[in-house]
């Protein structure tokens, strides 16, 4: 029965893995996004973000400054991939995505331009979130992974213990989903770190734990009964508790801070990245940090990492028992860490 709940194995895992890949990359260069352009100008602005507010955001950036802004939506592991792929020439002048592993593979591929984050009132938080080159920039944070079941089924995954040993339990694929991998790579720090943290997850697997494309295929699966509970990020497992009084949600201890980080593309004209740079203090402003908070996308619950504003809807921080996992050690060990999960653990 628990097989069920697995993703077929392939006889070849590896190529399995790369192909799966390589399709993920054909999907992010052709209809993985969504342009939008007025009046076929070429904007003073082009956005490549896969944050849900990031619409509105630009809508009241154009509004108040006059200028063109294009807005290239897609998911983070798109976004990432088609970054990568234009390198030194790119179509895009900021960046806004989730994952600060990702902001510094790119960072030292020389894509980020250094140097362009503004001073703002930082919470400690915040400022340890900072890189030292000031390459981006936090926006914010959610967390990698939280606990949501069916409530019908209360309290069998109320901490990592729980997740590790139950059955009928779900994660998106950290191949496919940005925000997974840091879920995965904290299920693995807290489990004596890489290699030693494998152990926790092939217990997982032997369980018949789910592994699905997305953290919306998680919570699709979780709506049909096909497994009890899930490790989502919370932006969505809180949206979607508050929405279907069928699910619960439990925050974990500890939880992996996920930060949404933006930045400014190091080989576009010095205009243009001033305007970019702009852009930046603009996401930042305690008012539009509180439109952000205020639309109607799961993003829209996000903490904050500058002292104001509060955020209304969500615990308060201080009250968490947080861990924010260095993106310079498990940045580096992504690809590694992820072919490994493919082969021994998506089946």
């Amino acid at each position: 029965m628990m097989t069920l709940l697995r993703t077929v194995r392939p006889n070849n895992r590896q190529r399995s893995a790369r192909m799966r890949l390589a399709a993920t990359l054909l999907f992010a260069a052709s209809v993985g996004c969504v342009v939008s352009l007025e009046d076929h100008q070429i904007p003073d602005m082009v956005v490549y973000s896969s944050v849900g507010t990031a619409p509105a955001v630009i809508s009241a950036y154009t509004r108040e400054t006059g200028r063109r802004a294009s807005l290239v939506t897609m998911s983070t592991g798109a976004l990432l991939a088609r970054i990568s792929a234009e390198a030194h020439h790119p179509r895009w002048d900021v960046v806004w995505f989730e994952g600060d592993d990702g902001a510094v593979a790119m960072d030292r591929a020389g894509l980020f331009a250094r140097g362009t984050v503004p001073d703002l009132d930082w919470t400690p938080l915040g400022r340890t979130l900072l890189p030292a080159d000031r390459s981006y920039e936090p926006t914010g944070f959610t967390l990698a992974g939280v606990f949501l079941e069916r409530a019908d089924k209360a309290h069998t995954v109320q901490n990592w213990t729980q997740a590790f040993n139950t059955k009928r339990i779900g994660m998106a694929d950290p191949a496919l989903s940005g925000p997974a991998y840091q879920l995965l790579a904290g299920m693995l720090s807290i489990n004596g770190g890489w290699p030693a943290g494998q152990s926790a997850l092939l217990r997982m697997a032997a369980n018949g734990m789910l592994v699905a494309p997305s953290n919306a295929a998680v919570l699709t699966s979780l709506l049909t009964g096909r497994i009890d509970s899930a490790i989502t990020q919370s932006s969505a497992g809180i949206a979607l508790s508050r929405t279907d009084k069928r699910f619960l949600v439990a925050l974990p201890d500890p939880a992996f801070i996920l930060p949404g980080v933006a930045s400014v593309a190091a080989d576009q004209p010095a205009s243009r990245r001033h305007t970019a740079s702009d852009f930046l203090r603009f996401i930042m402003r305690p008012d539009i940090q509180i439109l952000r908070m205020h639309d109607t996308d799961a993003d829209r619950l996000f903490w904050p990492v500058t002292n104001s504003p509060a955020q209304p809807d969500l615990p308060d921080p201080d009250g968490m028992t947080l861990m924010h996992l260095s993106p310079l050690i498990w940045g580096g060990r992504q690809a590694e860490v992820i072919d490994w999960f493919q082969r021994m653990i998506v089946r």
